[in-house]
């Protein structure tokens, strides 16, 4: 029971934590934030100061996140064996399988990717 206890737990963790640790398939070319940013900006009347100062922001967090999934992915391999590293980057190849599908499922039906 506690084994199995033990293992959901793990697998649950390392499921719902996917997204921090691994890396994208594919390169991003961060056009969808991009717009985002642009259209926040336009609606908020940002000067060009503004609009420095908050991408500066951007980059300075987007490198923290990047630390942070390394370093977390460094933790859990640190704890799982060769074997189950193995099985969750298979289950993180599977997840991301599914959400390049379902993005170009989207894509072909005209929706857009950001729901």
């Amino acid at each position: 029971m506690k084994n199995t206890l033990l293992a959901t737990t793990l697998l649950l963790t390392a499921s719902l934590s996917a997204g921090l640790m691994a890396a994208p398939a594919e390169p991003r070319d961060g056009s969808m934030h991009q717009r985002g940013f642009e259209r926040m900006a336009e609606e908020l009347s940002l000067t060009d100061e503004q609009k420095a100062q908050l991408s500066q922001i951007r980059e300075e967090e987007r490198a923290r996140f990047q630390t942070l999934r390394e370093e977390s992915k460094a933790r859990f391999d640190a704890v799982l064996t060769a074997e189950q590293r193995q099985k969750m980057e298979q289950l993180h190849e599977q997840r991301r399988e599914q959400m390049q599908e379902r993005r170009e499922g989207r894509l072909s039906r005209g929706e857009p990717c950001n729901r």
